[in-house]
């Protein structure tokens, strides 16, 4: 794809905010999107997340009575992702053992170099470990590095995409545990992406700064 193409498929894309009904992914296109998912960067390789797709119908109209973003996408939409964040994820969890040994394979003498840079990350760097809450805002900015190519690459294949982050943590989390959708003491929802087809075309065009406007060159 050259980069016309790409650019064209930005230019293209917008929230939609409602989906047909009638017109379905194709289940070949969806396993591309999910593989985009898998192979999208993290730090460190961590893939401090998890992605749930959700088909259930009558979850999807629960959902929208309390997701306020999401009323008409998640019930139009052909499909509806939410992303979770683990909450095991510290430098010395089971989970970040189970990835750098077993996932990546690091050898025995990376293992030993690789943990404490984490940890020096986690505690030094960005100033993790002080409250949970600051590791799950550094696992959401993972979580959006592999939403934006979901919808880039959505778009790239005339596929819809709306991002859906207007809920309240709290109320989802209750709703999704009383399911037994989730762990609430390992998982927390992030944001939803909703993906199909446009029921009508964007009102308006896209507005954006301009590139002036929105980049520097620092010499």
């Amino acid at each position: 794809m050259d980069n016309q193409n790409i650019l064209n498929a930005h230019k293209w894309r917008f929230a939609c905010k409602e989906f047909d009904i009638n017109k379905k992914i194709l289940p070949d296109n969806l396993s591309f999107l999910l593989e985009i998912i898998r192979l999208s960067p993290s730090s460190f390789g961590m893939q401090p997340f998890q992605v749930l797709v959700l088909r259930n119908h009558w979850l999807l109209e629960e959902l929208s009575q309390i997701v306020w973003g999401g009323k008409k996408q998640l019930i139009t939409a052909s499909e509806v992702i939410l992303f979770v964040t683990r909450k095991d994820i510290r430098y010395d969890s089971k989970f970040t053992e189970y990835m750098i040994k077993s996932v990546r394979k690091l050898p025995i003498e990376m293992q030993e170099l690789y943990i404490p840079i984490i940890k020096k990350h986690q505690e030094v760097d960005f100033n993790l470990l002080t409250d949970e809450r600051y590791l799950h805002d550094w696992a959401g900015k993972q979580v959006y590095i592999a939403l934006a190519n979901l919808m880039t690459a959505a778009a790239q294949i005339e596929i819809d995409s709306c991002p859906i982050e207007g809920f309240t943590i709290s109320t989802v989390t209750e709703l999704l545990t009383n399911k037994k959708i989730i762990d609430p003491t390992l998982q927390e929802p992030c944001v939803f992406c909703a993906l199909g087809y446009r029921l009508s075309p964007p009102a308006r065009e896209k507005t954006r700064l301009s590139f002036d406007e929105l980049v520097k060159f620092i010499d």
